[in-house]
């Protein structure tokens, strides 16, 4: 099992919020790895321990972005790693999903640059 503090996952299908994040976390220090669907993420996560971990609203069989959450919560040596949601809208039942869930931070897109660069910043020195 690789614990590499130097690690971004990102997990989203969507191209350009990939590059997005990608640029961001190469900006502070961080290797990003992206995974297109849940599944594939929680797979990478047996493996890895990355510092952060970012995911997009994704629903799939039997898992959605909440359950995710809660999933890796739960698990001891990835519950210090701060999560991220993606938002694509103002729902306020899945901003509730997600707070109950564990999320660190929920994110509406479109992202505000500044406002995002100083949460991750502020993330990362807390997670060391």
């Amino acid at each position: 099992m690789e614990s590499n503090n130097a690690l971004a996952l990102i997990i989203s299908p969507n191209p350009a919020l990939k590059a997005y994040l990608e640029l961001v976390f190469e900006e502070f220090g961080l290797a990003p790895h992206t995974e297109p669907t849940l599944l594939k993420g929680l797979h990478y996560l047996k493996e890895h321990t990355p510092r952060i971990i970012v995911l997009d609203e994704l629903h799939e069989k039997g898992l959605d972005s909440a359950g995710f959450v809660w999933r890796i919560k739960r698990i001891k040596r990835l519950r210090r790693a701060p999560t991220i949601q993606i938002v694509h809208g103002s729902n306020e039942r899945e901003r509730i999903t997600m707070e109950i869930s564990g999320a660190d931070h929920i994110v509406e897109l479109p992202i505000k640059d500044r406002r995002f660069r100083r949460m991750v910043e502020e993330l990362l020195s807390i997670s060391r």
